[in-house]
Protein backbone atom coordinates (compact mmCIF):
# COMPACT_ATOMS: atom_id res chain seq x y z
CA UNK A 1 0.00 0.00 0.00
CA UNK A 2 1.29 3.44 -0.98
CA UNK A 3 0.50 6.14 1.56
CA UNK A 4 1.15 9.84 1.83
CA UNK A 5 1.54 11.17 5.37
CA UNK A 6 0.82 14.76 6.41
CA UNK A 7 1.57 16.40 9.77
CA UNK A 8 0.73 20.00 10.65
CA UNK A 9 0.00 19.86 14.38
CA UNK A 10 3.45 21.10 15.47
CA UNK A 11 5.64 24.06 14.56
CA UNK A 12 7.20 22.43 11.49
CA UNK A 13 4.85 20.92 8.88
CA UNK A 14 6.00 17.76 7.12
CA UNK A 15 5.05 15.22 4.49
CA UNK A 16 6.28 11.68 3.84
CA UNK A 17 5.61 8.72 1.58
CA UNK A 18 5.58 5.05 2.63
CA UNK A 19 5.05 1.87 0.63
CA UNK A 20 4.17 -1.29 2.56
CA UNK A 21 5.89 -0.02 5.69
CA UNK A 22 9.04 1.18 3.92
CA UNK A 23 9.74 4.92 3.99
CA UNK A 24 10.38 6.34 0.52
CA UNK A 25 10.73 10.03 1.39
CA UNK A 26 10.37 12.56 4.19
CA UNK A 27 10.24 16.35 3.87
CA UNK A 28 9.89 19.00 6.56
CA UNK A 29 9.92 22.80 6.64
CA UNK A 30 11.66 24.40 9.61
CA UNK A 31 11.86 27.87 8.08
CA UNK A 32 9.01 29.25 10.14
CA UNK A 33 6.79 29.73 7.09
CA UNK A 34 3.08 29.33 7.66
CA UNK A 35 1.69 25.82 7.33
CA UNK A 36 -0.62 26.94 4.55
CA UNK A 37 2.29 28.36 2.55
CA UNK A 38 4.60 25.37 3.03
CA UNK A 39 2.40 22.27 2.96
CA UNK A 40 1.65 21.78 -0.74
CA UNK A 41 5.30 22.28 -1.68
CA UNK A 42 6.28 19.67 0.93
CA UNK A 43 3.76 17.19 -0.46
CA UNK A 44 4.95 17.73 -4.02
CA UNK A 45 8.59 17.32 -2.95
CA UNK A 46 7.84 14.16 -0.96
CA UNK A 47 6.06 12.57 -3.92
CA UNK A 48 8.80 13.59 -6.35
CA UNK A 49 11.61 12.28 -4.15
CA UNK A 50 9.71 9.02 -3.63
CA UNK A 51 9.41 8.66 -7.40
CA UNK A 52 5.63 8.32 -7.35
CA UNK A 53 2.64 10.24 -8.63
CA UNK A 54 -0.25 11.32 -6.43
CA UNK A 55 -2.54 9.26 -8.66
CA UNK A 56 -0.73 6.12 -7.43
CA UNK A 57 -1.62 6.75 -3.78
CA UNK A 58 -3.84 4.26 -2.00
CA UNK A 59 -4.43 6.35 1.12
CA UNK A 60 -3.59 9.62 2.86
CA UNK A 61 -2.72 9.59 6.55
CA UNK A 62 -3.12 12.85 8.42
CA UNK A 63 -2.30 14.12 11.89
CA UNK A 64 -5.62 15.28 13.40
CA UNK A 65 -4.14 16.71 16.64
CA UNK A 66 -4.03 17.61 19.40
CA UNK A 67 -1.72 20.48 18.59
CA UNK A 68 -1.85 23.76 16.72
CA UNK A 69 -5.51 24.56 16.07
CA UNK A 70 -4.83 26.38 12.79
CA UNK A 71 -2.21 23.87 11.67
CA UNK A 72 -4.47 20.88 12.28
CA UNK A 73 -7.31 22.48 10.30
CA UNK A 74 -4.97 23.10 7.36
CA UNK A 75 -3.63 19.54 7.33
CA UNK A 76 -7.03 17.88 7.70
CA UNK A 77 -8.59 20.06 5.01
CA UNK A 78 -5.74 19.30 2.62
CA UNK A 79 -5.90 15.55 3.26
CA UNK A 80 -9.67 15.42 2.83
CA UNK A 81 -9.56 17.44 -0.39
CA UNK A 82 -6.80 15.29 -1.88
CA UNK A 83 -8.51 12.06 -0.83
CA UNK A 84 -11.78 13.15 -2.41
CA UNK A 85 -10.10 14.23 -5.64
CA UNK A 86 -8.08 11.01 -5.92
CA UNK A 87 -10.85 8.68 -4.79
CA UNK A 88 -8.83 7.18 -1.95
CA UNK A 89 -9.32 6.78 1.79
CA UNK A 90 -8.00 8.83 4.67
CA UNK A 91 -6.39 7.53 7.85
CA UNK A 92 -6.93 9.98 10.73
CA UNK A 93 -4.03 9.70 13.20
CA UNK A 94 -3.89 11.17 16.71
CA UNK A 95 -0.64 13.10 17.15
CA UNK A 96 -0.08 11.47 20.57
CA UNK A 97 -0.48 7.98 19.12
CA UNK A 98 1.98 8.92 16.36
CA UNK A 99 4.43 10.32 18.87
CA UNK A 100 4.76 7.01 20.71
CA UNK A 101 6.69 5.67 17.72
CA UNK A 102 9.54 8.00 18.69
CA UNK A 103 10.11 5.93 21.85
CA UNK A 104 13.33 3.99 22.13
CA UNK A 105 12.02 1.17 24.32
CA UNK A 106 9.14 -1.28 24.10
CA UNK A 107 7.50 -0.84 27.51
CA UNK A 108 5.04 1.79 28.71
CA UNK A 109 5.25 4.99 26.68
CA UNK A 110 3.74 8.30 27.75
CA UNK A 111 3.30 10.85 24.97
CA UNK A 112 3.28 14.33 26.51
CA UNK A 113 2.92 17.58 24.57
CA UNK A 114 3.18 21.06 25.99
CA UNK A 115 0.08 23.27 25.99
CA UNK A 116 1.70 26.07 28.06
CA UNK A 117 1.25 27.28 31.63
CA UNK A 118 1.82 23.82 33.10
CA UNK A 119 -0.85 22.25 30.92
CA UNK A 120 -0.40 19.60 28.29
CA UNK A 121 -1.87 16.79 26.22
CA UNK A 122 -1.14 13.22 27.26
CA UNK A 123 -1.73 9.60 26.32
CA UNK A 124 -0.11 6.39 27.53
CA UNK A 125 0.50 3.14 25.69
CA UNK A 126 2.00 -0.28 26.23
CA UNK A 127 2.63 -1.78 22.81
CA UNK A 128 -0.81 -1.74 21.16
CA UNK A 129 -2.70 -1.27 24.43
CA UNK A 130 -3.97 2.21 25.24
CA UNK A 131 -3.44 2.80 28.95
CA UNK A 132 -4.57 6.43 28.95
CA UNK A 133 -6.76 7.85 26.22
CA UNK A 134 -5.62 11.17 24.70
CA UNK A 135 -6.63 13.92 27.09
CA UNK A 136 -5.83 17.45 28.27
CA UNK A 137 -3.80 17.33 31.46
CA UNK A 138 -1.81 19.09 34.13
CA UNK A 139 1.75 18.03 33.32
CA UNK A 140 2.81 17.45 36.94
CA UNK A 141 -0.20 15.18 37.49
CA UNK A 142 0.88 12.95 34.61
CA UNK A 143 4.48 12.87 35.85
CA UNK A 144 3.21 11.76 39.26
CA UNK A 145 0.92 9.10 37.77
CA UNK A 146 3.62 7.49 35.62
CA UNK A 147 6.98 7.42 37.46
CA UNK A 148 9.89 7.83 35.05
CA UNK A 149 11.45 4.54 36.18
CA UNK A 150 8.39 2.66 34.91
CA UNK A 151 7.60 4.60 31.73
CA UNK A 152 9.38 6.30 28.85
CA UNK A 153 8.23 9.83 28.08
CA UNK A 154 8.27 11.30 24.59
CA UNK A 155 7.30 14.83 23.63
CA UNK A 156 8.26 18.35 24.58
CA UNK A 157 6.43 19.02 27.85
CA UNK A 158 9.02 18.06 30.50
CA UNK A 159 12.73 17.48 31.02
CA UNK A 160 12.11 13.78 31.41
CA UNK A 161 10.83 13.51 27.82
CA UNK A 162 12.79 12.12 24.92
CA UNK A 163 12.50 15.25 22.81
CA UNK A 164 10.23 14.72 19.85
CA UNK A 165 7.28 16.29 18.09
CA UNK A 166 4.71 14.70 15.79
CA UNK A 167 5.78 14.54 12.15
CA UNK A 168 4.65 12.88 8.93
CA UNK A 169 6.98 9.91 9.35
CA UNK A 170 5.56 9.11 12.80
CA UNK A 171 2.05 9.60 11.40
CA UNK A 172 2.73 7.01 8.71
CA UNK A 173 4.16 4.56 11.24
CA UNK A 174 1.00 4.81 13.32
CA UNK A 175 -1.25 4.60 10.25
CA UNK A 176 0.59 1.48 9.09
CA UNK A 177 0.21 -0.02 12.57
CA UNK A 178 -3.53 0.71 12.51
CA UNK A 179 -3.92 -0.96 9.14
CA UNK A 180 -1.85 -4.03 10.05
CA UNK A 181 -3.77 -4.53 13.30
CA UNK A 182 -7.11 -4.31 11.53
CA UNK A 183 -8.10 -1.28 13.59
CA UNK A 184 -8.94 0.44 10.35
CA UNK A 185 -9.24 -0.70 6.75
CA UNK A 186 -9.39 1.07 3.43
CA UNK A 187 -11.10 0.50 0.14
CA UNK A 188 -8.46 0.25 -2.59
CA UNK A 189 -10.25 2.84 -4.69
CA UNK A 190 -13.49 4.46 -3.66
CA UNK A 191 -14.97 4.29 -7.17
CA UNK A 192 -14.28 0.56 -7.42
CA UNK A 193 -15.33 -0.55 -3.93
CA UNK A 194 -18.67 -1.52 -2.43
CA UNK A 195 -17.15 -2.17 1.00
CA UNK A 196 -19.15 0.20 3.19
CA UNK A 197 -16.96 -0.52 6.23
CA UNK A 198 -13.88 0.97 4.57
CA UNK A 199 -12.75 4.45 5.53
CA UNK A 200 -14.15 7.12 3.24
CA UNK A 201 -12.66 10.43 2.16
CA UNK A 202 -13.58 13.46 4.29
CA UNK A 203 -13.82 11.34 7.46
CA UNK A 204 -10.74 12.97 8.98
CA UNK A 205 -11.82 15.63 11.48
CA UNK A 206 -9.66 17.65 13.88
CA UNK A 207 -9.22 16.28 17.40
CA UNK A 208 -9.66 19.21 19.76
CA UNK A 209 -9.11 18.26 23.39
CA UNK A 210 -9.30 21.84 24.69
CA UNK A 211 -11.08 25.02 23.54
CA UNK A 212 -8.99 27.33 21.38
CA UNK A 213 -7.32 30.36 22.94
CA UNK A 214 -9.96 32.62 21.40
CA UNK A 215 -12.73 30.49 22.90
CA UNK A 216 -11.04 30.52 26.33
CA UNK A 217 -10.63 34.29 26.24
CA UNK A 218 -14.25 34.74 25.19
CA UNK A 219 -15.36 32.50 28.06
Amino acid sequence: MLMLGISTSSRSPSAAVMRDGAVLSFETDESGSSHSAALMALIESALKNAGVSKTELDAIAVDIGPGSFTGVRIGVSCANAMAFALGVGTVPVCSLAALRHAAKGEGTVVALLDARNGNGYAAAYNKEQELLAPCPCVINDILASYPKDSAEYVGDAAEVCTKALPDALLVLKEANSMLLSGEIKLAERMSDSTDTSAVRPSEAVPLYLRPSQAERMKG
